[in-house]
């Protein structure tokens, strides 16, 4: 017969950072191949890199300034630990994809943080394609490289952005794609202005989405090859002196809108495109030198 055991002391230890990462295209989960680090506000030298756990959540500890806090009694952790906690500190969190799928950034975050992590700043609907649901806590959306390769068949729509006032490339503008009737897709370009916004196909024109009853009752569309839709595309730019080599998430996602040139006659609010099944769709101002995509930024320089 075993002895009793007698606990002589419980210790916890609390994380004071978890984060999640989803591929803003597909909605999945994104835990391998990123380097996430987090330092204290103005001091980067004093990183920490992130440990990824099986459920590919990346973990920060020992991070300077907070290490007292993360060894705890038995009551760390609960409720009444929580609320007791003195004021949270500004830490930056940087992320880098190493596999070259995702654009880098960055983000801020008071810790320590009960939970997931997510900056009050996202509120994004999950994608069709994501086998993620509301219930399964935040998580922070990654953008895709312009190099990247779609291993499903994806709509692609391309632009090389333009700040056709400062003669430069729009660096880490956000542009918001909708399909009439459809739902809104986002990307943002890289340090280039180079996008690459990869979202699902719409539904089949002339098919009724969702329905019950037998496929052969449905009127008959085009084929799949001769789709095509109808996008409204917008475009958010706020020109950034010098350019951040890692854009912050939630200044990216809160750029004003710009006009964008159809051609070189005037700027418009947005542009209305065709995207059809198969194609790349390549953005460009008609008559533009190269291929370009002209756009011209409103209100102060920051």
């Amino acid at each position: 017969m075993r002895p009793p055991i007698h606990v002589m002391e419980r210790l916890s230890r609390i994380a004071p950072l978890g984060v999640r990462f989803h591929d803003e295209a597909t909605g999945a989960l994104v835990g391998d191949g990123l380097q996430v680090s987090a330092f204290p506000e103005h001091l980067p030298a004093a990183r920490k890199p992130s440990v990824v756990n099986r459920s590919g959540v990346h973990v920060l500890m020992d991070l300077p300034g907070l290490r007292d806090l993360e060894y705890g009694d038995g009551d760390a952790g609960t409720d009444a630990w929580w609320a007791a906690l003195p004021a949270r500190r500004p830490y930056i969190v940087e992320v880098q994809d190493t596999l070259g799928r995702f654009l880098p950034c960055a983000f801020r975050a008071q810790l320590p943080h009960r939970g997931l992590f997510a900056p009050d700043c996202i509120s994004s609907p999950l994608s069709p394609l994501s086998p993620l649901s509301p219930g399964d806590g935040p998580s922070v959306p990654l953008f895709s490289a312009p190099a990247r390769q779609s291993a499903v068949p994806l709509a692609v729509l391309r632009a090389e952005l333009w700040d056709i006032h400062a003669r430069i490339p729009a660096a880490w503008a956000y542009v918001e794609a909708t399909v009439t009737g459809g739902v809104t897709v986002r990307g943002i370009a890289d340090e280039g202005g180079r996008l690459a916004l990869f979202f699902q196909y719409p539904e089949p024109v002339d098919f009724a989405p969702g329905s019950a009853m037998d496929a052969s009752s449905l009127p008959a569309g085009p084929p799949l090859l001769e789709q095509s839709w109808a996008l409204q595309v917008r475009v958010h730019y706020a020109r950034h002196t010098p350019v951040p080599e890692l854009p912050d998430v939630c200044l990216t996602l809160s750029q004003p809108p710009v006009g964008v040139w159809a051609d070189t006659g005037s700027p418009l609010e947005l542009l209305e495109p065709t995207l059809r099944y198969g194609q790349e769709l390549v953005l460009r101002t008609q008559d533009a030198p190269g291929s370009r995509l002209w756009i011209t930024p409103t209100g102060p320089t920051p």
